[in-house]
């Protein structure tokens, strides 16, 4: 949509989701670099969301960053599923087991977002954070989800995307990226190759609900080693039960 036709609410969202993508605070010359919003746009619209705690802003160096409504309206969202204590248990439980760090995921709408993340001390971490969206052609979150969404909506997403290649093997034509939906979904887990940066693997499998939808994915990266099948076996295995188990509790 172009910015003149945005309208004011358009406008304060485009703002938000800006903030949310860059976790550093944020001076409003530099959101309206971003967003290509007029700067006293910004400015007015800056105001009126912090007066409403949308955001906050450093009374020194008057950055802003987002503020606690975002966080009070995203755990909303959260506790509709009334499953945050128990699926952050399962992950505290297989993290420890794998020692390696682990997460959750769903999709919503064409969107895919962590909802809960299970960091340990390792070299290499997973660095998801709840609330942040992932592409739909690499790493695990986003290709485990987006091979059980509907292909029709999929291939039009894909047909209006361009892909950035991070790794080696990270995926980019449309054609390839729906190879790699199917191969998930008929061995029922995805990996992820050196395809987020090199000597980087991921593991994910979806997670069920009792109407045999998929409503979320179990996922673990790591640095690439040469007990990596072991490993594989082990952690998918874990994987299956935790799943298993999530899926009891959803309706």
């Amino acid at each position: 949509m172009e910015k003149e036709k945005l309208t004011p609410i358009d406008k304060a969202l485009l703002i938000l989701e800006t903030m949310s993508n860059h976790p550093d605070e944020l001076k409003v010359a530099e959101i309206s670099e971003i967003t290509q919003l007029n700067r006293t746009t910004v400015h007015r619209i800056l105001q009126e969301l912090l007066a409403k705690k949308w955001v906050i802003q450093d009374f020194r160096s008057k950055k802003f960053i987002v503020g606690p409504m975002a966080f009070h309206v995203g755990m909303a969202y959260i506790n509709n599923d009334n499953m945050e204590s128990k699926i952050m248990e399962i992950l505290d439980r297989i993290g420890a087991e794998m020692k390696e760090s682990v997460g959750y995921a769903t999709r919503v709408g064409d969107q895919v977002i962590s909802l809960y993340e299970m960091e340990v001390h390792q070299p290499y971490k997973m660095n998801y954070r709840p609330g942040q969206f992932y592409p739909i052609n690499r790493g695990c979150y986003g290709k485990c989800l987006m091979a059980y969404y509907d292909q029709n909506r999929v291939k039009q997403l894909l047909s209006e995307q361009k892909f950035q290649k991070l790794g080696p093997n990270t995926l980019t034509q449309p054609e390839e990226i729906l190879q790699e939906y199917e191969k998930i979904r008929n061995q029922g887990y995805a990996t992820s190759d050196e395809e987020v940066a090199p000597h980087v693997f991921g593991l994910s499998v979806p997670v069920f609900n009792q109407s045999g939808e998929v409503k979320g994915c179990l996922a673990c990266s790591f640095l690439k080693s040469k007990d990596d099948e072991k490993r594989i076996d082990k952690f998918l295995k874990l994987f299956k039960q935790a799943a298993e188990e999530i899926t009891s509790y959803l309706p």
